[in-house]
């Protein structure tokens, strides 16, 4: 098999009843032609919730993407695009008279509602992986909100990339979809793809008073932050402005960290919460996947 496509074992796909006909297998590959492209973009719109004036993706963007250096990686189940990730071709700028770095910029990857939780979005990954692979590149990067815990567990322990920066309000003082109203403050991961798998991080203990939401702990040399591991539940509960003062809370604690820390672990813990660990840049190891570890059936970013 070519490294365009990716032919997933079956028990990624829906089970079928007893008696029913065989799911379609689970292909990963390439995206082919503007049709299918088309379909990319609907699926875009249906998974973010866009409102007329959020603005979406077109067809053409995505073939020009795809043409000139950039990946367009979809999820089929027999002919039925279920999910998709695009990304271009960057660089970093050289540093001590090294030249300039290419990497691939990885803008989003959704999953369509009705397929989450089937570890979908961990297998166009890993296709993107292969991909970039093939050609020759060995670094990705992309971006998540950080109060996303539950990416950030997909993005850390689970592929395996390390947070090396942060950058508020990325996108605007207001997202949009799901999102809107919210800052749309963003962790920046690098993913390595040529570098040794890095151990699991240790989860941390309790402190003597328990944790607090907000809060910055040592554990050692690292440090850990907590945060609730359900964003969205938190919102709904405690209102929007509860949720805008905690992160605004937290936007210049992240940038403290990462001046000279990197994230490489979140972790759920007990009572509805999570905990990042940052630990100092010369302990961060450069990274790689880890295909052999349970999937996560969660949008990893956009």
């Amino acid at each position: 098999m070519s490294s365009r496509e990716r032919l997933v074992n079956a028990t990624a796909a829906p089970r079928c009843a007893a008696g029913a006909r065989q799911a379609p297998p689970l292909v990963v590959r390439d995206v082919d032609g503007p049709l299918e492209m088309a379909d990319c973009v609907a699926l875009y719109d249906r998974v973010m919730g866009l409102r007329p004036g959020d603005g979406s993706l077109n067809p053409r963007l995505l073939t020009a993407l795809q043409d000139n250096s950039g990946l367009v990686v979809g999820a089929y189940l027999g002919e039925a695009l279920v999910g998709f990730t695009y990304s271009f071709l960057a660089r970093e700028r050289g540093v001590d008279g090294q030249g300039p770095r290419l990497y691939q910029y990885s803008q989003l990857a959704v999953v369509a509602h009705e397929r989450q939780g089937l570890g979908i979005g961990r297998l166009l990954k890993l296709g993107q992986r292969d991909r970039c692979l093939a050609e020759g590149t060995t670094l990705i990067r992309w971006a998540y909100d950080p109060m996303q815990t539950r990416n950030a567990h997909f993005n850390l322990d689970v592929l395996g990339t390390v947070v090396d920066a942060f950058k508020p309000a990325m996108y605007g003082a207001s997202g949009f979809g799901a999102a809107t109203g919210e800052s749309t403050d963003r962790f920046i991961v690098s993913w390595h793809l040529d570098a040794p798998a890095r151990p699991a991080a240790p989860a941390p203990g309790p402190p003597p008073g328990g944790w607090s939401v907000g809060q910055v702990y040592d554990d050692g040399d690292d440090r850990i932050v907590v945060l609730p591991d359900d964003w969205h539940r938190l919102r709904a509960e405690a209102g929007p402005e509860h949720a805008a003062r905690l992160r605004g809370r937290l936007t210049p604690t992240f940038t403290r960290l990462l001046a000279e820390r990197t994230a490489v672990s979140c972790v759920r813990l007990p009572g509805g919460l999570a905990a990042y660990r940052f630990v100092p840049r010369a302990a961060a190891p450069g990274t790689a996947p880890a295909p052999d570890r349970a999937p996560h059936g969660r949008t990893p970013h956009a």
